[in-house]
């Protein structure tokens, strides 16, 4: 499996949430400061902590996905480890965040970095409440319908294509939410998007490449990968 990462995106993306995290603590510092030498300035303590909050958030975001490793890209390449050559994955180089191109078509993969036991009863997705996830400072995505989001990717993404290979037949999109972390405890009914553990991908992988009656040509995959890659080489 060839893999393409924007790395450009990647290193721009973690000094965000580096600089975001330094300098809502900074924010915050100040406040305390200005708080002590003038108490009657509570406007300015008030104003620190809440901007010192929100950049907190901000940056614990940005240091979930993009500075904590492994990140998304590296488990998911780690965990499709060992497919066909004919496979090649693009990590944050397209307008959604991982897909897989190979014979078997096109793959997304909605990913999630939620710990613990997340559970989905067939209408509502839920997750034990903590403290650090109430005010933000887990650094995750919402999981109000991860299925929903999926959708809207698959569409985005079907609609990009299009756009740039006017008149062509584009591939059959499979969406799959994956959650990435080891600490991921899933209990989830059937779904419209398969729902796993980034440690069955590639069994699934596997088998739909078993069940493909069709599969992509060697020019055909040429031509869909060149779309992809357009001008992003000076990304990689």
């Amino acid at each position: 499996m060839q893999v393409f990462v924007n790395e450009r995106r990647i290193k721009v993306n973690s000094d965000i949430g580096r600089w975001a995290s330094l300098g809502g603590l900074g924010v915050l510092i100040v406040g305390m400061v200005v708080s002590i030498r003038n108490p009657g300035l509570v406007w300015v303590s008030m104003a620190s902590l809440a901007v010192g909050f929100l950049a907190s958030v901000v940056g614990a975001y940005y240091a979930n996905h993009w500075t904590r490793t492994p990140r998304a890209d590296q488990i998911l390449t780690q965990a499709l480890k060992g497919i066909s050559n004919q496979y090649h994955i693009y990590h944050y180089l397209l307008p959604v965040p991982h897909v897989l191109l190979g014979p078997s078509g096109l793959f997304l993969f909605r990913a999630y970095l939620h710990e613990g036991p997340i559970h989905y009863d067939g209408r509502k997705w839920k997750q034990k409440r903590t403290l650090v996830r109430f005010l933000g400072f887990s650094g995750q995505d919402s999981l109000v319908d991860p299925v929903r989001d999926a959708l809207y990717d698959v569409e985005r993404l079907r609609r990009w294509l299009a756009k740039r290979m006017p008149g062509e037949t584009i591939p059959e999109i499979t969406p799959f939410i994956v959650f990435v972390r080891d600490g991921a405890e899933l209990d989830a009914a059937e779904t419209e998007v398969p729902v796993l553990l980034y440690k069955q991908l590639k069994r699934s992988i596997r088998q739909i490449d078993k069940e493909c009656t069709q599969p992509l040509d060697q020019d055909a995959l040429y031509e869909i990968e060149q779309v992809m890659l357009g001008d992003k080489i000076d990304e990689l």
